[in-house]
């Protein structure tokens, strides 16, 4: 159900547990186990008992209003400037730098030559750059930061 948000967390460096086929049982216990803050949108879950304190309930349906309710009422950052770990938006296992010669024989051939950042995650091998994408998906998280200053009260 927040499978979209789970992956622009771990884009942003949150480490982010997603499974989409899990009970709601077995979601709590990974919760309290792992000690994890639980973003659900249903509100029957969210009245357990066991999670008080430790979730939140998402009540936007789009992952730009989910992100902005995370930024208002978490405090949790989304600039992309910002130095960090970023996560593989497929593994949440933290994206390492790799060299550009290492890069050129996993990347386009026109990659290669544009760029000379690599990330690379240790677990799935895709590889990442700063390509055009980053800088929609700062431009889109700029946007959001915006609108949750303007809805300060």
């Amino acid at each position: 159900m927040l499978g979209r948000l789970a992956r622009w967390l771990r884009i942003l460096g949150y480490d982010t547990a997603y499974d989409k086929a899990i009970t709601d049982e077995a979601l709590i216990e990974r919760a309290i186990r792992e000690d994890r803050r639980l973003l659900t949108r249903d509100r029957n879950l969210a009245l357990r008992r066991l999670l008080r304190g430790r979730h939140t309930l998402i009540v936007s349906d789009d992952v730009e209003g989910q992100l902005r309710q995370l930024h208002q009422d978490l405090k949790i950052d989304l600039d992309l400037t910002h130095q960090r770990a970023y996560r593989c938006a497929d593994c949440n296992v933290a994206i390492t730098a790799i060299s550009h010669d290492e890069a050129v024989s996993l990347v386009p051939p026109f990659v290669a030559e544009q760029y000379r950042a690599f990330l690379q995650c240790p677990q799935c091998r895709r590889v990442f750059w700063p390509g055009t994408h980053w800088q929609d998906l700062d431009r889109r998280l700029t946007a959001i930061r915006a609108r949750s200053v303007d809805k300060q009260p």
